[in-house]
């Protein structure tokens, strides 16, 4: 079989089983440039086939397979979320909210409770700021009203908004969820390898 982008999968998985298959690269088994029909490229692939010039690629176990996409997938989940961190940061530097100047993490529980605290009524930045900051940052109030002295625009309101709403869904559930079948598959791997 010639390895072409995703379309391989399906068809090796049902024969996976019952078939010793040959994954080659395409520039390994490109034919002379021509009219090329599918047909042709399948007597040639076979052609070379037969006389052993096909170099088979390494095609790990299924597990292992699921683990991979698992993984990919993961990957751009943290994506994501790192786009989703950086618009709500650009939101609120657009609405004059310079958070990211007294706080370490604009995420932290500090910093997300003002957030919610100011998606409230956006109009008023005078409220009392003091019971929505933990720790260390206590020690910064002065620092921290400055820092909320902005104005947030219905728009950017809105935005805001859904950006928080789409960074914890991200966050909490499709993550974590995708990080439980991350290991499973990683025990399952585990398993398979030690009773081999």
């Amino acid at each position: 079989m010639e390895y072409t982008g995703e379309y391989w999968i399906p068809v090796f998985n049902i024969l996976e089983d019952s078939c010793n298959i040959k994954l080659a690269q395409p520039k390994y088994v490109k034919a002379i440039r021509g009219k090329k029909t599918d047909k042709k490229d399948a007597k040639w692939i076979a052609d070379l086939f037969k006389h052993d010039l096909v170099a088979g690629s390494f095609i790990p176990p299924t597990d292992i397979r699921q683990l991979r996409d698992l993984m990919r997938y993961r990957t751009k989940l943290t994506n994501f979320i790192s786009s989703e961190k950086n618009r709500l940061q650009n939101s609120l530097t657009v609405s004059n909210i310079q958070l990211a100047s007294v706080v370490s993490d604009t995420f932290g529980k500090s910093s997300m409770s003002i957030i919610e605290k100011l998606l409230e009524d956006p109009t008023n930045t005078n409220f009392d700021i003091e019971p929505l900051v933990y720790g260390a940052l206590r020690n910064k109030m002065d620092e921290l009203k400055l820092a909320i002295d902005g104005f947030i625009k219905p728009e950017q309101e809105g935005k805001i908004v859904v950006i928080k709403q789409h960074y914890e869904d991200l966050n909490d559930h499709l993550l974590k969820q995708v990080d439980l079948d991350i290991k499973c598959l990683r025990l399952k791997s585990l398993l398979r390898l030690k009773s081999s």
